[in-house]
């Protein structure tokens, strides 16, 4: 479990650091950031359009101008680790959005880390559906036995961070 949320803990580094780099419009910086992203991530999942060509990029640093260089980094509130039938051992890591409101601290968004070729990489994403508060599969594997609700009970879960609102501190308390 130590080296999973060491590895989601770097996610959100690069993550952060990335927002940082197009924010002071440094596109190289940016670009090798979102390389590393790609590296722990699956096949399918945080594509390569996140890189930028020159062109692109000055759109983008055109809208980013006059942004705040502040980014409050996400917040890990839990991770939990399953027995997968197909990639062994599975994590789910549960998180807050990106450049969170630091006053409020919610689970917004879990990655789904497994081991592909003896590494661990994010291999799917979700995102809890603003008006149903369900978890809905956004990026990664599309393989359906790899879904939140058919991971089973877990076999251990760590908790870090508790969350401010409601739902979010339910899901925090679930055996999952």
């Amino acid at each position: 479990m130590k080296e999973v949320k060491e590895i989601i803990e770097y996610f959100i580094d690069i993550e952060k650091k990335i927002e940082v780099s197009l924010r002071n419009r440094n596109l190289i910086e940016h670009n090798i950031l979102v390389d590393k992203i790609l590296e722990i991530s699956g096949k399918d999942l945080f594509l390569a359009e996140k890189k930028f060509e020159p062109l692109s990029m000055i759109v983008e640093m055109s809208i980013k101008a006059n942004a705040n260089l502040l980014v409050t980094p996400r917040y890990l509130f839990k991770i939990s680790e399953y027995t997968h039938e197909k990639y062994g051992t599975v994590w789910a890591c549960y998180v807050s959005f990106f450049n969170p409101d630091e006053s409020m601290k919610k689970i917004k968004e879990c990655f789904l880390i497994a081991s592909i070729n003896e590494e661990l990489k994010i291999v799917s994403d979700f995102i809890v559906s603003s008006d149903a508060k369900e978890w809905r599969h956004v990026d990664g594997d599309e393989d359906k036995s790899l879904r939140l609700h058919n991971l089973g009970k877990p076999v251990k879960v760590e908790r870090y961070l508790e969350p401010t609102d409601e739902w979010s501190l339910e899901e925090y308390l679930k055996d999952k």
